[in-house]
Order: structure tokens, then sequence, then C-alpha cells
């Protein structure tokens, strides 16, 4: 997984109300937005940025193109999709939230056929404080540095970036994948990435209580990620046989929801500690147990076995 940056983006449904209110703060922070797409709108301008009717003939008049960002309706994203993936752009992020089920089966298909990569749908994007801003994030509260916040809401990192702010500890990146049931992209793909990331030196993980996909992550964190990751879970009030997706989505997949099948809060906190793995009950400690990641290792001297000790 390799996501480029700053460089030749689209922004497919720029006539939206979200797109617009987004588009000059965007631009504003330095990102590089080179086109916009809606239909029956080519020609026109907003803000400076030429409007086109398709993605292709933004492409041939702007040139190759790496990012898309999707602010259209639901119903309207895999049509979007699929159309700047045959443009050849190879990352979308789907501001959108709502897709149906069945068309992200069929995006994620095509996207794996095609090594597309995609963040959402339901996503705020991702910034790189100070570089980039590509979504919906309020950045106010971001700072430069070496922590990467790593979440599924929006909200949740702009209320840790203000703690680590207050520690003198800044972002590296924030990413929200988004909290999409058939996400583009998920917790161990990013990762992969951010552990390779050089600016890097540790990472918030901003999970949610009763996922089977945290609980997945343990022996991943454990064995494979070098850099630090501490691990803070939301949700740990929430009656645990209440479903926290929304209502189309467990229609659509037909969960059943009970609290056997679900880890309660206790349990998954042992899972973290048994393994010895960073693990926040409270906002609050995040900052610390990064602070204390972040501490070289002490050296310690090992004399052999059955040695003499010093008087």
């Amino acid at each position: 997984m390799a996501w480029h940056t700053n460089h030749n983006i689209l922004i497919q449904g720029i006539h939206t109300p979200l797109a617009q209110y987004y588009l000059p703060r965007m631009v504003a922070y330095g990102t590089e937005i080179i086109g916009g797409v809606s239909a029956g709108g080519g020609g026109e301008t907003l803000d400076g940025i030429p409007i086109f009717d398709l993605v292709m003939e933004a492409k041939a008049q702007v040139g190759e193109i790496t990012t898309s960002l999707i602010f259209v309706e639901p119903f309207e994203v895999l049509d979007a999709a699929f159309e700047a993936i045959a443009a050849g752009i190879k990352q979308l992020i789907i501001v959108s939230a709502g897709v149906p089920p069945l068309d992200m089966v069929r995006l994620l298909c095509q996207a794996q056929q095609e090594e597309v990569q995609i963040l959402g749908p339901g996503s705020s994007g991702l910034v790189i404080p100070g570089q980039l801003w590509l979504g919906t994030s309020f950045v106010n509260h971001f700072q430069p540095g070496e922590v990467a916040l790593l979440s599924r809401f929006s909200s949740l990192s702009q209320e840790v970036a203000i703690l680590l702010n207050q520690a003198g500890l800044g972002q590296s990146y924030v990413v929200d994948v988004g909290n999409a049931d058939l996400p583009g992209s998920h917790f161990a793909q990013w990762l992969h990435y951010l552990d390779q990331d050089p600016q890097t030196k540790a990472i918030a993980l901003l999970g949610r209580y009763g996922s089977q996909e945290e609980i997945d992550l343990i022996p991943l964190i454990r064995d494979q990620i070098q850099t630090p990751v501490v691990t803070y879970l939301c949700g740990s009030h929430a009656p645990i046989q209440r479903s926290c997706y929304d209502a189309g989505t467990i229609i659509a997949n037909q969960l059943s929801y009970c609290i056997s099948d679900t880890y309660t809060p206790a349990e998954m906190h042992s899972a973290f500690k048994r393994e010895k793995l960073a693990f926040g009950r409270s906002l609050k400690e995040i900052p610390t147990l990064i602070k204390k990641a972040l501490q070289p290792p002490r050296s310690r001297s090992r004399r052999p076995k059955n040695s003499p000790t010093t008087p």
C-alpha cells in the first residue's frame, strides 16, 4: 500500500455543498487540487478550479491525476469511482457515507483487480499537518509532529490531537478509515503503511469496543509492526447488547447482535494487556503512553549466570 500525497488531486461532485465548503479551505492549506467534475458543469470554474463534465475530460486537460476525492450522493458513488478507475486514478477517498453495500462489493472487486487504493466510504479523509488536507476534517487542532492518528472517527482524532499538543506531541499523519461496514481499507493496511513512514515514530490507534477487527490486530501489532502503537477503544459505556451500526447496514447484512457475539470492554482490554500491548483506558492516558513508548529502551548490563556479584 503506497499513497502519493499532494500531487494532482481531483474532486468529483465539486458542486455539492460539502465540496464547495471544503474546497477553498483545502486549497488555502496548500492542497494541490487541479480540477473538479460535475455533470453539466463543464467549462465553469469554482474558486479558480476548472470544472469538467467527465473525469476523462479532466485528465485530457490537466494530465495524470493521482487522487480523487468523491463527494457525490451515496447511490452515485459506484459510477463515480468506476469512472475514476477507468481514467487510471489509483487513489480514491470516498467522503460520501451510506454507500449501498452491494455497490461497495462491486467497487472493492474492481479496485482489487486494478490495484486501486480506497479510503472510505464515510471517511473524513487524510491530513498531513502543515502540508496536506484531503477531506472534511477540521485541521485547526492538528500540528506537525511524529505521532500518527489512525481512527474510525474524525472527532476522536481531533480530541486526541488536542491532548497530544498539550503534551508537546504533534502529528505526522491523521487518517480516518471511516465507520462503514465494508471499508475500502482497513486498520491493518494503514498500520503497515505508517510503520514504513520515516516521519512517524508512534501510532495512536483509535478504534471501538465490540469490534472483531480490533481484536484481530493484536498479533499484527505484536509481531509485525515495529513502530510503537498505543490503542484506545471508545464506547466502553455503550450497552453491548445494542448495535452501533446504522439501520441500513444492519438490514443489508442481516446482522443479529447479542451479548454472546460481542466482546465486552473488559474482555478486549484483557486481550491487549495479555500481550503487553499499550492500551489506554481513557483519552487522557494516550499522551503519557505515547511518551513512554517513545523513550529509548534502557540498556541493561547482563552478567553470566552463576557469576559472582559485586559486593
